[in-house]
C-alpha cells in the first residue's frame, strides 16, 4: 500500500495528515507554536518548524504505518515568510513571517522605481505592502547588511523544509508568486531584484507545483526512509483550492483561516488595472485570482482571548446567537493589519462602531462574524467586477465549521454557501500533488475524481436580507469615513 504524507504549515500551527492512495485519511496530528511579535514585526525561529515536523512524523509513524510505505512527502505553507540561509542551509536570523509589515519604505521604493502597473502585469500583485518578500529582502540588505552578505539563498518556508529533507535549494511557482521577484507570465525572475541591487543568485531554482525534488535524506529525527520522495507542493490557498475541487472556472473557494482568501481558477490572467485583484500561479500552469484580507479568523481569536470571556469558538457562537442580526447596531471593521480589499490601505486599523450604554458582549461577538462576512462580500464583488462567473462558493478553513458564521456569510452574500464536510482540504491538495507526481494518478483531475466531495449547502436567511444590505452599506460608509485618518498614519 502506498501512503502520502502532507504537511500544512500554518502561521501558528502545523497539521500533518497521512492519506492512503484513495485519499482516505489514515491519521493526523496538529502542533502549535508561537510567533515573536513586536508592533508590526512578526518572526519565527525557522528551526522550530523543522522540530515540529519531526515531532509530527514521530506521532504519525507511531500509528503503525511503516516508513517504507510512505511514497511521498509534500508541504503546503503560508506565503511571504522569508528564511535567509547560508551555504549549508542554516538560518542566519529568525524567519520574517508573512504578517510582518516592516518593509513599507522598501515597498514604496520598489513601486516608485519599477512602476505600479508594470509591477502588477509581471507579478500579479497590485497593492504590495510592507509584507512583500522582495521588500523584506531589501530591508535586510539595508538594515542587516552582514546578514545579506552571508545569505546564500532567501528561502520561503516550504523551500526551507524541502531543503531540510533533500539538501536542495528549490521553490515552486504558486509560492514564489507571492514574492514580488517572480514574473508569473514568463516564468522567470523579473527585473525587480536588479532595480534593487539584489543578487538574483540568492533566490532558489523555481519548479512547477507537484514535481519530485529528490528522495529523502535519511534523518533519525524525521524517521523517514530514503525511498520516500519529496515533492513540491503549493502555497496553502492553492493547495486548499485543489483539495476542494476548485480546479475549473466557476467554482470559487473562500477560506476563513488566519486571513480571509477567495480563490477563482482561470486559464489565462487578465491584468486589469481598473479593477485589479491579486493573481497567483495555480497548478499545471493555470492561474488563480486571489483577493484577500490579512485578518479574519485571527480577529476572532483575538476577540476570544481578550474580550469575550470565553475559551472555545463553540461558546463564541452561542454568545453571538444571543444578539440579533445586525448586532443591534454594532459594527466591526476587521482591518487589524491593513486593508487589501478594493483599494490598498496598509495603515488601516480595526474599529468597533455603534457602541451605546445598551451594548452587550454578545453584540460585539456577533459584529465580529458579520464584519468579516462584509469583507467577504467586498471580495466577491471584486471578482464579479472582472466578469468572473461564480457558479458556487465553497467554504473552507476553520471558519467554515461554524453553522452560524456560514449562515451569516450566505445571507450577506445573498447566495448559498457549500461547506465541505472534510476540513483538511489544504493537506489533501498537497497529498494529491504528491500522488500525481509519483504516478499514482495521471492528473489532478483524475485524483480529484477519486475524492468523494460532500458538501452541506447553507442557504441565506431571507428574513435578514434587508438588515444585512443596510449593514453592508454602513460598513462601506464607515470605512470611507475613517479612510482619511488611516491615510495620515
Amino acid at each position: 500500500m502506498n501512503y502520502y504524507l502532507a504537511f500544512d504549515v500554518g502561521t501558528t500551527a502545523m497539521k500533518c495528515v497521512l492519506y492512503d492512495a484513495g485519499f482516505d485519511e489514515i491519521s493526523g496530528c496538529r502542533i502549535e507554536y508561537d510567533l515573536v511579535i513586536k508592533g508590526r514585526t512578526a518572526e519565527l525561529d525557522a528551526e522550530t518548524d523543522y522540530n515540529v515536523f519531526c515531532e509530527c512524523t514521530d506521532k504519525i509513524l507511531s500509528a503503525g504505518v511503516s516508513p517504507a510505505e510512505i511514497r511521498a512527502v509534500t508541504f503546503t505553507t503560508q506565503g511571504e515568510t522569508i528564511v535567509p540561509v547560508d551555504k549549508n542551509g542554516e538560518p542566519l536570523r529568525r524567519a520574517i513571517v508573512w504578517l510582518d509589515s516592516r518593509a513599507e519604505k522598501e515597498t514604496e521604493f520598489i513601486i516608485k522605481k519599477f512602476g505600479k502597473e508594470k509591477f502588477y502585469r509581471t507579478t500579479g500583485l497590485w497593492e504590495p505592502d510592507g509584507a512583500l518578500p522582495v521588500s523584506k529582502v531589501l530591508w535586510i540588505k539595508n538594515n542587516e547588511p552582514e546578514i545579506y552578505e552571508k545569505t546564500h539563498k532567501f528561502l520561503l518556508l516550504e523551500d526551507y523544509l524541502i531543503f531540510k529533507l533533500t539538501g536542495k535549494f528549490v521553490t515552486e511557482k504558486s509560492l514564489v508568486s507571492s514574492t514580488g521577484w517572480y514574473d508569473i507570465v514568463n516564468d522567470r525572475i523579473n527585473d525587480v531584484p536588479d532595480v534593487c541591487g539584489i543578487d538574483e543568485d540568492k533566490f532558489p531554482e523555481v519548479l512547477d507545483c507537484g514535481k519530485i525534488v529528490s528522495h529523502v535524506i535519511p534523518d533519525k529525527r524525521a524517521g523517514l526512509f530514503e525511498n520516500t520522495f519529496v515533492v513540491t507542493g503549493a502555497m496553502d490557498q492553492v493547495a486548499s483550492a485543489i483539495g476542494a475541487g476548485n480546479i475549473e472556472e466557476g467554482v470559487v473557494t473562500e477560506t476563513t483561516g488566519t486571513a480571509l482568501v477567495l480563490g477563482a481558477t482561470v486559464e489565462k490572467p487578465v491584468f486589469d488595472c481598473e479593477n485589479p485583484v491579486t493573481i497567483y500561479k495555480h497548478y499545471d500552469n493555470r492561474y488563480i485570482y486571489m483577493p484577500f484580507g490579512n485578518t479574519a479568523g485571527v480577529v476572532l481569536k483575538w476577540f476570544r482571548d481578550n474580550l469575550s470571556g470565553k475559551k472555545t469558538y463553540r461558546s463564541i457562537d452561542k454568545m453571538a446567537e444571543k444578539s440579533a442580526p445586525g448586532s443591534r447596531g454594532v459594527m466591526l471593521l476587521p482591518y487589524f493589519s491593513g486593508k487589501n480589499v478594493d483599494g490598498n490601505m496598509p495603515f488601516a486599523e480595526g474599529a468597533f462602531f455603534g457602541l451605546t450604554l445598551g451594548t452587550k458582549r454578545e453584540d460585539l461577538t456577533r459584529s465580529v462574524l458579520e464584519g468579516i462576512a462584509y469583507m467577504l462580500r467586498e471580495m466577491t464583488e471584486a471578482l464579479e467586477a472582472k466578469d468572473i462567473k461564480i457558479s458556487e462558493v465553497r467554504s473552507l478553513g476553520g471558519g467554515s465549521t461554524s453553522d452560524l458564521w456560514c449562515e451569516i456569510k450566505a445571507s450577506v452574500l445573498k447566495r448559498p454557501i457549500a461547506r465541505n464536510d472534510y476540513s483538511e482540504t489544504t493537506a489533501m491538495g498537497a497529498a494529491m500533488l504528491g500522488a500525481v507526481a509519483c504516478g499514482e494518478y495521471k492528473s489532478i483531475h483524475d485524483a480529484s475524481e477519486t475524492v468523494l466531495q460532500t458538501f452541506c449547502i447553507i442557504k441565506p436567511n431571507i428574513n435578514t436580507e434587508e438588515v444585512y444590505e443596510e449593514g453592508y452599506r454602513k460598513y462601506k460608509l464607515l470605512y470611507e469615513t475613517l479612510r482619511p485618518i488611516f491615510m495620515k498614519k
